[in-house]
């Protein structure tokens, strides 16, 4: 027992010797002593051991970074008041209600959607525990972004059958959901082709979560700026926070995987062509839902999704298929999506709960 009275030096020395004696140890274990594991060596991000499960040492910096990330973004939609929506309904006019609907209830089911793709077809494949568990992160996230979809319905008293099912009457929201789903075959199977999978990392990380959905925000985010629809449009930026870091997690991924499986690479053209298709579902759907409102229109959308476009291409390496006079990202755009909820707690209710620490186990 430790005598405050003692020398210092003295009080240190206990405390080292009460330090080894608590720390535990390995019983003996009828293991080969020839084994020599290496278990960094083991992990692979695809083809490893269904055995592996070890988290340390890690590995994969960069997914386990977003894990932690994830962990410190948790937030409640329900925590967030909608009765201030309530009256911003009565005040769009017929185009601000038309886009309104139209982005949201496409926004609705792509969440779904993409819950889907993560759970059925992304983390099949994985091998590395701390990538697997930064996926299981995204998935947990993606719920959600569904549970705040339900929060607004509910509270702004909309009909769910034309929400959740406005795509099966637009054939423009059909048609991208419909190619979103063939990307998913490409991915799933643990035996399917590695460059089908690369393929589809790249369509769904770096275009329907990278271009698709984070434009179709910006309409929504539009009337926030103008005071309509605010408490929707700050559920979506806590969306949209999320989606950049799935986005960033998706692009490291993607390096990684080009770096242990050379041959996965993906042709500058063959991005290129995937990026064009792409863009081509997202100029008709555009055409259909952004109707002319004050402080944004159908031709500052395309600039900035085409904007959009060059910036995942630049992230992986390849070249632009836009020049820069017809690609222009929106001045405030950055703002919205990097913001940091500041609120008096006295006068209103916590959203967001991010923790102080984090484990490092290097």
């Amino acid at each position: 027992m430790l005598n405050w009275d003692d020398p210092i030096e003295s009080i240190k020395q206990k405390q080292v010797a009460v330090a080894a004696e608590a720390t535990a140890t390995m019983p003996p274990l009828a293991a080969d002593p020839q084994a020599q594991p290496a278990l960094d060596a083991e992990k692979r991000l695809l083809g490893g051991s269904d055995l592996t499960a070890n988290i340390a040492p890690i590995k994969y910096r960069w997914a386990w970074d977003a894990y932690i990330m994830s962990q410190r973004n948790f937030w409640l939609p329900t925590e967030i008041g909608m009765g201030e929506d309530l009256m911003s309904l009565r005040k769009l006019n017929d185009n601000e209600r038309h886009t309104f609907f139209t982005t949201f209830a496409t926004l609705t089911t792509a969440d779904a959607l993409h819950q889907r793709n993560l759970a059925l077809a992304v983390y099949e494949r994985i091998t590395a525990p701390e990538v697997g568990m930064a996926v299981i992160a995204q998935m947990h996230q993606e719920t959600i972004h569904s549970m705040s979809y339900q929060h607004i319905i509910e509270s702004l008293n909309f009909d769910e059958d034309e929400i959740y099912l406005l795509y099966q009457r637009v054939p423009q929201i059909l048609a991208k959901f419909e190619y979103s789903n063939a990307m998913t075959r490409g991915l799933q199977g643990n035996n399917g082709d590695l460059k089908e999978y690369l393929r589809g990392l790249f369509f769904y990380y770096m275009i329907f979560e990278g271009v698709w959905f984070m434009a179709n925000f910006c309409p929504i985010f539009s009337m926030q700026r103008r005071r309509l629809m605010s408490r929707t449009g700050e559920q979506l930026q806590y969306i949209a926070r999320d989606e950049s870091g799935h986005v960033a997690f998706g692009r490291s991924l993607i390096w990684a995987l080009w770096q242990e499986r050379p041959e996965t690479r993906m042709e500058e053209s063959e991005a290129h062509a995937l990026m064009r298709e792409a863009m081509e579902l997202e100029e008709a759907y555009a055409s259909y839902t952004i109707k002319p409102m004050l402080g944004y229109d159908i031709e500052l959308h395309r600039r900035h999704v085409r904007y959009l476009a060059n910036r995942r291409l630049l992230d992986l390496g390849f070249s632009p298929i836009y020049p820069e006079a017809e690609a222009e990202s929106l001045p405030w755009w950055e703002e919205q999506i990097g913001f940091r909820k500041e609120k008096n707690f006295f006068e209103t209710r916590v959203t967001e709960y991010q923790t102080g620490g984090a484990l490092s186990w290097d």
